[in-house]
């Protein structure tokens, strides 16, 4: 009997009706039987009666458009064969027709004449064994879906609670070995999803997953998502692992394009032979530890100390006041006027965020790092935008000559909102001139977000506002930025010049290139930070015009700031402009006594030194390795056997080798010019400014900035 209670059937395909009723007769005491004279037939009976048959009897040789080998095909095509036992019969032994029949899914072979008690045996236990064989494998499916379902579906790991249990289940492994329970996440994940949309940050949650999973596999462990961007690993306690899955994440925000700020962070707890918490307890701690170095750009991986605890109750005290802050309006700004350090008079304002809490002032040293953690930097920010341009509406109000007041746009407010339009809207509001707000967006921005920090700065000149380019210097700047951005002032704090009293000359090396590139682009510079006399006369011999700090005015007020600027003779309202540039040599630049060649990289990005000698253009030297390694390393490369003027397209050749001319020309602006570089048979827009530098007898020597266009610029 079936499992539904009916008799087994049997399905006879055989041309002969001879060899139907010996079989018939045969089997018919024990199962029903259906018979048919043809592979058509029988295939017909096969798709009306399918669930009603337990196993095919089939002859090989048949005439008509399906002999056996036939139906094995068609069955095998419409995946019967997965459900119904096939067996052989044939007076044919040939050897070969018996393999092909195995190889088309046929499970056993009978042959004639037949033996009645072997025929009923063969087909009665086929049955019976394809049917266990059925029930076991629905049994492991069924546990496979049940597993699958303690697996998240998009990273393919263990999923919270299964994850943890599994982990409470190694730890009572009685061979023992020290492991580090890791909590991991993604800096700015939601600002990911916002700014490359749901799939791409699908897909890195997708390569985590699989990260994860190729580490467990091949090291051990356990490796769980729990939602959200958060993963955790149970894995041996070896720093490699750990780091080698920093190395691999960190390689795939690179090799797809995406922005670095959106690393990978792991927080570790170690686990020993002594520990008695349970896998959510050791989570929490390595979660602590993650909490830590989180807007740390300096390091994405740390170990749990039991000092973070303390410092992790006092961040969340301190968080929930800050919450209730900005809920109750403590925070407010102050001005820190920048000012002309030759007449001393105040050409505009920088609005500094404070914290008005318990009757104290708190600077943004207290607060800000809290709020850039928790997701709140760009709601202080939109307060400090808010309360800039009420107040140069009051300014306006009381008939004082309103100054520009500059406010700081930070990487996070960029991928959150609307940058201009925000501002448009304020600028609505308080019916203010656009040229009075300005923004601030720091180099990080510049260099993490290039794409997205362009827009808005392009977006914001629209509208009539200027943008500076702040904290210069501090991280990868470079001269193809300042081009590339259309900025409208350059601020340098003074740690990056190291402005000290023992160390003038290292200074100097430092500023005076900066100076010079400045002014090349017409640029106005402005020293953040200037806390002494002696700082403040070093700058101004350096010719340094403008500039922010101690020594001139500490942060104030707004009332105390109005008060000041009430008084006409000390502010300038003209604003900053850029002066005579002073005399500036480039062979200065390219002495290494000089300047080191790890700081001209920092500053001019692609520099390279090129030799012209009548249409034949060669790198004489490259400053720089911005492009070593990429496709283009041909092109930068002085040790090329090909000149850089035969890698120019031909139909842009031409107009290559006239900038030239037009550079040597316009000494003082140079010449700049888009061409198409063709290597290895594909063709690159680059972007190239050229200056005349000098000639000998042979050559022309010119300097040259040298930029690829992406697609998304060209």
């Amino acid at each position: 009997m079936s499992s539904d209670g009916r008799r087994k059937c049997v399905l006879i395909i055989d041309d002969t009706a001879l060899n139907r009723a010996q079989l018939k007769d045969i089997l018919k005491d024990e199962v029903d039987v259906i018979e048919a004279e043809n592979g058509d037939k029988g295939m017909e009976i096969l798709r009306e009666k399918f669930h009603q048959i337990d196993i095919v009897l089939l002859d090989l040789i048949m005439p008509g458009k399906l002999d056996g080998f036939g139906v094995l095909t068609e069955m095998k095509k419409e995946h019967m064969m997965e459900y119904v036992p096939v067996i052989m019969i044939s007076t044919n032994d040939d050897p070969k027709n018996i393999e092909k029949a195995f190889d088309l899914g046929a499970l056993d072979f009978i042959s004639r004449p037949y033996a009645e008690r072997i025929v009923r045996r063969r087909v009665l236990t086929t049955i019976s064994l394809f049917h266990k064989q059925t029930v076991i494998a629905n049994k492991i499916d069924r546990q496979y879906k049940a597993d699958e379902e303690v697996r998240d579906a998009r990273t393919g790991l263990l999923y919270k609670t299964n994850f943890f249990n599994q982990v409470d289940t190694q730890l009572k492994n009685p061979n023992f070995v020290p492991l580090w329970l890791v909590a991991i996440d993604i800096d700015h994940f939601k600002l990911f999803n916002s700014y490359y949309q749901w799939e791409a940050g699908d897909s890195y949650l997708e390569k985590i997953g699989q990260t994860l999973l190729q580490s467990v596999q091949r090291h051990g462990g356990v490796a769980g998502y729990l939602g959200g961007d958060d993963f955790a690993i149970l894995c041996p306690a070896r720093k490699d692992i750990v780091e080698g899955l920093s190395d691999k994440l960190n390689r795939y925000l690179t090799e797809n394009s995406f922005e670095p700020s959106f690393r990978v962070n792991f927080g570790v707890y170690p686990v020993d032979a002594s520990t008695k918490l349970k896998a959510r307890e050791l989570y929490d701690l390595a979660a602590i530890a993650l909490e830590t170095i989180k807007g740390d750009y300096t390091e994405n991986i740390t170990v749990y100390d039991p000092t973070m605890i303390q410092k992790e109750q006092d961040e969340y005290k301190r968080l929930l006041n800050i919450r209730s802050g900005i809920k109750n309006g403590e925070f407010t700004i102050y001005l820190q006027p920048k000012v002309d350090m030759m007449t001393g008079k105040i050409i505009g304002a920088e609005a500094l965020a404070r914290w008005i809490h318990d009757g104290a002032v708190l600077s943004p040293s207290v607060f800000v790092p809290v709020m850039e953690k928790n997701g709140l930097i760009s709601a202080l920010d939109r307060i400090v935008w808010d309360k800039a341009a009420r107040f140069i509406r009051k300014q306006i109000d009381k008939d004082v000559n309103p100054i520009p007041i500059s406010v700081n746009v930070s990487e996070a407010d960029i991928y959150t909102m609307d940058v201009p339009e925000f501002f448009s809207e304020i600028i609505r509001a308080y019916d203010i001139p656009a040229g009075l707000l300005e923004a601030e967006l720091s180099e990080s921005t510049f260099v993490k977000a290039p794409e997205k920090a362009a827009d808005t700065v392009s977006r914001l000149h629209d509208i009539g506002m200027n943008v500076s380019y702040d904290d210069f210097g501090t991280g990868l700047a470079s001269i193809n930025t300042l081009e590339s951005m259309d900025i409208d002032m350059l601020k340098i704090d003074t740690s990056f010049l190291h402005l000290t009293a023992d160390a003038p000359e290292h200074s100097r090396n430092i500023l005076e290139p900066v100076l010079g590139m400045a002014q090349q682009f017409m640029l106005p510079v402005i020293i953040e930070g200037v806390e002494t006399k002696e700082q403040m006369e070093f700058l101004t011999k350096m010719g340094c015009e403008y500039a922010q700090g101690y020594y001139f005015h500490m942060p104030m007020a707004a009332e105390k700031f109005t008060r000041l600027i009430s008084d006409p003779k000390i502010v300038d309202l003209s604003g900053a402009h850029v002066g005579v540039p002073q005399t500036y040599r480039i062979r200065q630049i390219l002495d290494s006594n000089y300047i080191s060649d790890e700081l001209i990289t920092n500053i001019f990005g692609s520099l390279l030194i090129l030799n012209k000698s009548g249409d034949t253009v060669k790198v004489g030297w490259s400053l720089l390795n911005h492009y070593k390694d990429s496709e283009l390393s041909s092109v930068v490369d002085p040790a090329s056997t090909t000149p850089i003027s035969d890698m120019v397209k031909d139909t842009d050749r031409e107009a290559f080798l006239a900038i030239f001319d037009k550079a040597l020309e316009n000494r003082e602006k140079g010449a700049k010019g888009t061409f198409v570089f063709v290597i290895d048979g594909k063709e690159y827009l680059i972007r190239m400014r050229i200056y005349y530098m000098r000639s000998n007898i042979s050559e022309q020597i010119y300097y040259a900035m040298f930029d690829e266009i992406d697609d998304e610029e060209a």
